[in-house]
């Protein structure tokens, strides 16, 4: 009697392992074994990540470069009178143009940090936060055809820089010191503040 018991539970065991074998998977059950998986066309988490690491990576470099050269006469001290002070600030550009000769446009904005930006920007150039950006660059703007854009240029020291608006500022990465971005026109320059040298510009960054 025993064993004929224990046999009818071993068929009840091994038919309901059966039945749920065959049973449909739920929809969580599918996509936790979908995602087990993963192919080399699976989307990037954050498709700007790798992006903005790299802008990172080279905005860091030439900081480090500019650590490198402000020393010796290029070295800026704060109680310097204004020619001394002025003095050392060119002697800085001189040396960072010496040593960035070779250097060209997209050097750091290179194509895929351009349209990175661009779509970062696009959203705050446009309705009533596009038009009170557009207005304060407009009042800080230098007068027309005094900027050179062009790599290792001298921003003239008679002309004014441009404001960032801050939702355009916001949605951009920090710089380390001495970059800035100004926005001059329609174009963006990223600046070596302490020698006023043009380090790298991007064209048609702000949209009519």
């Amino acid at each position: 009697m025993k064993a004929c018991l224990l046999l009818f539970v071993a068929i009840c065991v091994v038919g309901c392992d059966r039945d749920a074998a065959h049973q449909p998977e739920t929809p969580a059950e599918a996509a936790q074994k979908a995602g087990a998986v993963k192919t080399s066309t699976d989307p990037a988490v954050n498709p700007n990540a790798a992006v903005m690491a790299d802008f990172m990576t080279r905005v860091e470099k030439y900081a480090e470069l500019h650590k490198d050269l402000a020393k010796g006469s290029a070295k800026q001290k704060e109680d310097t009178n204004p020619d001394q002070i002025n003095a050392q600030k060119k002697a800085l550009a001189a040396k960072i143009q010496a040593a960035r000769a070779d250097s060209k446009q997209g050097e750091i904005f290179t194509p895929e940090i351009r349209q990175a930006f661009r779509r970062l920007l696009a959203p705050e150039v446009k309705g009533e936060d596009g038009r009170d950006a557009k207005a304060i660059l407009k009042d800080d703007a230098p007068a027309p055809g005094t900027v050179p854009f062009k790599v290792n240029a001298t921003y003239p020291e008679n002309q004014p820089k441009p404001t960032m608006p801050a939702n355009l500022l916001m949605n951009l990465p920090t710089l380390p010191e001495p970059l800035e971005y100004r926005v001059v026109g329609q174009h963006l320059l990223l600046i070596d503040t302490a020698a006023d040298v043009i380090v790298d510009y991007m064209l048609n960054v702000i949209t009519t």
